[in-house]
């Protein structure tokens, strides 16, 4: 509309300077100006309310210079024709340019006054001149109507299309919001589904974390895997050795991991009162090395995300046992290591029986490697003892039928002795083989102990020296006498031989009771009433390796020997369902236990015999 007024405004300006009205024709230029000022910093305003407030004062001043060029042409008659007809548009201008309120006091004014004018003052002259002007203006106003009316139209036509779109728009952004709604609804609804659902998952898996028999409890490493990250790459490649060189990393770093959850089964098997006491003192669990289990299992965890080993651990009360420790950083959790979940099983009876079962099977070794050389043993005596019977039999035919050479008889006398000899050798090959009781019968074994020391002869100026601690009212025993004399003579001898600087030997007999309840595994007897003999000396000992052969026959420790005496000990006891201990160390001595049935009624047995 304002680019529309601007051409007539400069086409009056000019006029009225023509017909020599210099005023009017300034008010035009004036109002010229101002509508392309307007137009110029309009579209330069950066916000509508800026544009509005400068609308309404360039609207303001324009409709005020037009008012004065009306009113001004009402008191000249010589311009009267010209401004009469623009008296009716100025009204009708001012409403739809100025708004309603500010249009209709503006209109008001100005119709009161050009009333006024108009009752003061006496209409000119309507000559031909006027006729022209009047006639040229009213056109003029006719063809500014229509351009006011155009112009109204096209923007009401073009506001009520804004106005339409806007609605529109307004209607799809309702739309878009309510769908926006609906969805957020059904988003919060979702979320609260999975909320109610993770709240069960985590309630359910804290019911199982507490209640679980297993020891459970999680760890929060984050503040280490940074640290971990940050090693040089030959450090992170070889991180057990790297922890291992530099235990003050070892600490740092374990004084970083917290505990966040333990269950009851963690505090049971801990010894540990509360959690807080767990997290204070869980490194002290691990006895012995605390610094290297740290060490592989911070490197286990960074290089593979799980750690499993068997560790030597304690109770907090001290309590030994020994740990299959378990870490494994979950799913979701790699990169921040906020959560590690760490479980332990007590494998300390497991051990335990593992090594039991390992001693049981060198112990069945053993005896089925005993067992194959006692028969080994037990057919070469009979071969002795059938070659034997040859031998002693052709020397007593020379003994009847040979001459009384002394040198003849010498040579006899030498063959009974070696065929003797070979002949006790046989007899302890068979106690070895355990080739049976040849005459048994119920005796004491203080009476046994007591014929074997009388028996002993020790070199004279000998420092060693015979203790005997025969306990009384024993018992008695049933067997082959002779045997268990041969037997606890062995082991006597060898005793005495383990005491080339001199000192003593202990003997001791006693009972004892080896009931159900208290009966170990390792004792190769039923469980009674036994008597005993016990051979002590401080001598020089045996090494395992001795103590693990010392049955064997023909195993021996001395340069001269048969190694046949313990061997065959052995064999006649076991025959007499007895058993023997040894203990021994290096440098501290031996100490040798026979166990023999006890018999509960001796003239039973003796008849029974």
């Amino acid at each position: 509309m304002v680019y529309a007024c601007m051409p007539g405004l400069l086409f009056y300006a000019g006029f009225y300077y023509y017909l020599q009205h210099s005023f009017h024709a300034l008010l035009f230029v004036l109002m010229f100006l101002n509508a392309l000022g307007a137009v110029l910093v309009g579209l330069r305003l950066p916000s509508f309310q800026m544009a509005l407030l400068h609308h309404r004062i360039t609207a303001g001043i324009g409709f005020g210079l037009f008012a004065v060029n009306l009113l001004a042409g009402l008191w000249d008659p010589s311009i009267y024709y010209i401004v009469f007809p623009w008296i009716v548009l100025f009204p009708l201008a001012a409403v739809i340019i100025l708004g309603r309120y500010f249009g209709l006091v503006t209109a008001a004014v100005f119709s009161s006054i050009a009333l006024i004018f108009f009752l003061l003052n006496d209409l000119p002259s309507f000559d031909a001149y006027n006729i022209k002007l009047f006639k040229f203006n009213a056109i003029a106003v006719l063809v500014f109507v229509l351009i006011i009316a155009a112009a109204y139209e096209i923007i009401r036509m073009k506001i009520q299309s804004e106005l339409v779109f806007s609605e529109n728009q307004y209607l799809r952004a309702v739309e878009r919001q309510l769908q926006t709604n609906r969805e957020l609804q059904q988003e919060i609804e979702r979320r609260q589904h999975s909320e109610k659902a993770l709240a069960e998952s985590e309630l359910h898996y804290r019911g199982l974390f507490e209640e679980s028999v297993v020891p459970l409890w999680e760890e929060d490493w984050s503040q280490v895997k940074p640290l971990l990250d940050s090693l040089p790459v030959p450090a992170r490649e070889n991180l057990t050795v790297f922890l291992e060189e530099n235990p003050q990393l070892i600490e740092q770093y374990a004084s970083l991991i917290q505990i966040t959850a333990v269950n009851r089964a963690t505090l049971k098997i801990s010894g540990a009162d509360t959690p807080s006491a767990f997290n204070e003192n869980w490194k002290r669990l691990i006895a012995p090395d605390r610094a290297g289990f740290l060490a592989r299992r911070i490197a286990a965890v960074y290089q593979t995300g799980r750690y499993n080993a068997e560790v030597k651990a304690a109770t907090l009360n001290g309590r030994r046992m020994t740990l299959l420790v378990s870490s494994v950083v979950p799913a979701g959790y790699e990169a921040s290591w906020t959560r590690l979940f760490s479980s332990v099983y007590d494998v300390t009876e497991r051990m335990a029986m593992e090594q039991e079962k390992k001693v049981m099977e060198m112990k069945m070794q053993n005896m089925r490697q005993i067992q194959a050389i006692a028969t080994l043993a037990g057919g070469i005596a009979h071969q002795f003892n059938n070659a034997l019977a040859v031998i002693y039999g052709s020397l007593e035919m020379l003994q009847m039928n040979g001459d009384d050479h002394p040198e003849s008889q010498k040579f006899l006398g030498s063959l009974k002795t070696s065929a003797d000899r070979m002949s006790r050798l046989t007899d302890q090959l068979l106690a070895y083989a355990e080739g049976g009781k040849y005459q048994p019968r119920p005796f004491s074994v203080n009476d046994v102990v007591n014929e074997v020391v009388l028996a002993q002869s020790l070199p004279a100026g000998s420092d060693i020296e015979i203790v005997q601690e025969l306990q009384d009212d024993i018992g008695v025993t049933a067997g082959d006498i002779t045997q268990i004399k041969m037997a606890v003579e062995a082991v006597v001898a060898n005793a005495l031989e383990a005491l080339p600087q001199g000192g003593f030997v202990a003997i001791a007999t006693g009972q004892t009771l080896i009931n159900p309840s208290s009966f170990a595994s390792a004792m190769p007897a039923q469980p009674g009433r036994y008597v005993y003999i016990r051979v002590v000396d401080r001598g020089i000992g045996m090494d395992h390796e001795t103590l693990q052969r010392i049955f064997e026959p023909f195993f021996t420790t001395k340069v001269y020997g048969r190694g046949l005496g313990m061997a065959a000990a052995f064999g006649i006891v076991k025959n007499h369902d007895g058993w023997i201990t040894v203990d021994s160390q290096p440098g501290k001595g031996t100490s040798v236990n026979l166990y023999l049935p006890a018999v509960e009624n001796p003239e039973r047995s003796a008849s029974m015999q």
